[in-house]
């Protein structure tokens, strides 16, 4: 059976040209011509960057790895709980170090370690060394680690990208891309206009799985582990389609609220995002951020992300559709308010969400869907305001109470309460109505305010009859 997503079992097209381990890989392509079309053998192929010509395919027999990483050995112990290797000259480049989370040390240093396939976190002094750790000494040009080496396998991502540059019309597909040092917002695969991006598995690069731009296509990815963030781009006409998108940005040391976790998008025109599976990142699942218009949202499946679920953020027109959500937001950006939205329309006008299924039974910090308005000024398309929104016939349920739906401001309040915004036939399977805010009420308003809001109608309802799990669960 083949594999839902990332790498499947294929054949070599008639004419393409063969790469086998060990070859230099962009060598064989500076001598091919445009459109042509290359086959890697299984094998893993290390520290290879390449920059494609327009039109051209890249395809992997099963089983081929581009690994961005050296491995390291040669380790000696020195001192109790230390062991240390020289002769490393590799320095990443260095992106956004002001955008680290408050507990991280060097975030946005993509100078990675890995043992046995794990990446260990990185510590800004030698005397803060403990296992599961490691300490670059730039000046001395040495990595200690706080593990014993012996009969591990330990690696260091030396490399930026997998796959970079500004040809056209790129097709990636059927490859493992693994441990590169992409800087922050970056991609292992750092694709252009009307790249492919198909059935690969991206996995444990320092910042992004693979970014790219306008008419490319995302297409049954595994997307997994990566430092920062999943997958991103931006610009006009972007799918993203039936790919795994799995325990994202949970490691790179970056902010995740500034940039991170499962996807983000930024200055798109009609993205599509269709049918994903975004599950246990660290982070929103699926996010737009900063003058999307157009954006479509549907039919994907949202399980367990910790900032939340599908965010659309200072933006403009969107539909988010038929969506399933489970247990997002239980580590959102801020307490309280009405942040951890498994749906969160932020400084965003005429978004419609419709048929969505939300489930945050027993998801401290969670909400439903939710809108959120502040001062964030203006862009492309007008000013930011979270107006003139629809949300309508969509399921809420929270069995033990966790959580509320509604909207809130701290900028201009009554412009959102009389911005057009419309709740309309939405269904909510609660234990009580006091889940509901409009307004930046600091205890919330009960179920009489919501149906008594002057933007809404009297065809919502409140229910402890609670649908099966198979209504919400997948």
């Amino acid at each position: 059976m083949a594999n839902l997503y990332g790498p499947k079992t294929l054949t070599a097209p008639a004419g393409a040209i063969v790469i086998a381990p060990g070859a230099n890989i962009q060598s064989i392509v500076n001598g091919a011509p445009t459109g042509a079309t290359f086959w890697l053998q299984p094998g893993e192929y290390r520290l290879q960057s390449i920059t494609p010509k327009d039109n051209q395919t890249f395809i992997g027999a099963e089983g081929a790895v581009l690994n961005g990483s050296k491995l390291l050995t040669g380790f000696t112990q020195e001192g109790a709980g230390r062991w240390v290797i020289g002769g490393q000259t590799q320095q990443g480049e260095r992106r956004e170090t002001d955008k680290a989370s408050p507990d991280a040390m060097r975030g946005g240093y993509p100078d990675t370690v890995y043992v046995d396939d794990k990446p260990l976190t990185p510590v800004d002094a030698l005397s803060k060394l403990k296992a599961g750790t490691f300490y670059f000494d730039y000046n001395a040009d040495k990595i200690y680690i706080g593990d014993n080496p012996a009969g591990h396998k330990v690696e260091a991502g030396v490399t930026a990208h997998a796959f970079s540059g500004t040809a056209d019309n790129v097709t990636i597909k059927n490859l493992v891309i693994e441990k590169y040092a992409p800087p922050v917002q970056h991609g292992a695969i750092q694709g252009d206009v009307g790249w492919t991006i198909q059935d690969n598995e991206l996995r444990l690069n320092y910042a992004v799985g693979a970014t790219a731009q306008d008419g490319s296509k995302f297409i049954g990815n595994y997307v997994h582990d990566n430092g920062e963030m999943g997958l991103g781009g931006a610009g006009a006409k972007i799918l993203v389609e039936g790919n795994e998108v799995a325990r994202n940005g949970a490691w790179s040391g970056i902010d995740v609220f500034w940039e991170g976790g499962g996807t983000k998008f930024a200055y798109t025109t009609d993205l599509v995002v269709r049918g994903n599976y975004s599950h246990d990142n660290t982070g929103f699942g699926l996010w737009t951020d900063i003058d999307n218009v157009g954006a479509l949202y549907e039919n994907n499946v949202l399980v367990g992300n910790s900032g939340g679920g599908i965010t659309h953020e200072i933006s403009y027109d969107a539909v988010i559709r038929n969506n399933v959500l489970v247990g997002n937001g239980f580590k959102p950006q801020a307490e309280g308010w009405l942040w951890g939205g498994s749906i969160q329309i932020q400084n965003s006008q005429k978004v419609e969400a419709y048929g969505n299924k939300i489930d945050i039974t027993g998801v401290k910090g969670a909400n439903g869907i939710v809108m959120i308005q502040q001062d964030r000024g203006a862009g492309e398309f007008g000013t930011y305001t979270t107006t003139n929104n629809k949300i309508h016939d969509n399921i809420t349920v929270s069995k033990d109470g966790n959580g509320q739906s509604g909207g809130v401001a701290d900028h201009n309040e009554a412009g959102m309460l009389n911005g057009g915004n419309v709740w309309d036939n939405n269904t909510y399977y609660m234990p009580d109505g006091d889940r509901w805010r409009w307004g930046d009420f600091p205890d919330g308003d009960n179920w009489s305010a919501y149906m008594n809001a002057t933007t809404q109608d009297e065809h919502s309802t409140l229910s402890q009859a609670y649908p099966s799990p198979s209504l919400i669960h997948l």
